[in-house]
């Protein structure tokens, strides 16, 4: 999992894996806070291509009258080959009416 922010110093990126032991030195143990909704998709294949799949989120947000209600997260559902063509991304991001 991934979570991505602009900020003003640029962009904040929290990485996040599946983990049962106790917190180990140089980590921090981030909680995502809950979305009331969101418009997600799935991007399929390489990542070369994801910002093609983040732009139809986009427009989805737009056409629905919606704005974004916190920073963007990637669901890493499959990533195993390492020419990704089997790569299955979730893409979330949440949004309020606005």
């Amino acid at each position: 999992m991934a979570q991505y922010e602009t900020t003003e110093e640029g962009l904040q990126v929290i990485a996040g894996y599946a983990y049962n032991g106790p917190v180990r030195d140089g980590f921090e143990v981030v909680d995502l806070p809950a979305a009331d909704a969101a418009v997600c998709g799935i991007h399929l294949g390489s990542m070369d291509h994801i910002a093609e799949s983040w732009q139809a989120i986009h427009a989805e947000i737009f056409a629905r009258g919606l704005v974004h209600a916190g920073p963007c997260r990637e669901l890493y559902v499959r990533a195993i080959s390492e020419n990704q063509s089997d790569w299955v991304t979730e893409l979330q991001q949440p949004v309020r009416r606005s």
